[in-house]
């Protein structure tokens, strides 16, 4: 899963304050769980993210366990992965 912080102008659009864009999305969890390139992160585990060591941070305590909030579009969702 590779992802980076939003632009500003992509916040203003997605009217978030925070996360992370999806860039790109390889054959793991992240891609059997339907995360898609173009979906914003918003959370994991209920913190909202918003830097890419942030994130490094929270998936190392989650025990391998994910809710994902993710937005895609319009829409709000919660997205489980397991990584172990």
């Amino acid at each position: 899963l590779s992802v980076r912080p939003l632009m500003p102008e992509e916040r203003r659009q997605a009217e978030v304050s925070g996360g992370l864009m999806v860039e790109e999305v390889g054959d793991g969890p992240a891609a059997r769980a339907g995360i898609r390139p173009g979906d914003i992160l918003l959370s994991v585990n209920g913190d909202r993210v918003v830097s890419v060591d942030q994130l490094r941070n929270l998936v190392g305590k989650s025990g391998g366990r994910l809710a994902l909030q993710i937005q895609r579009d319009d829409s709000r969702m919660f997205v489980p992965i397991r990584i172990r």
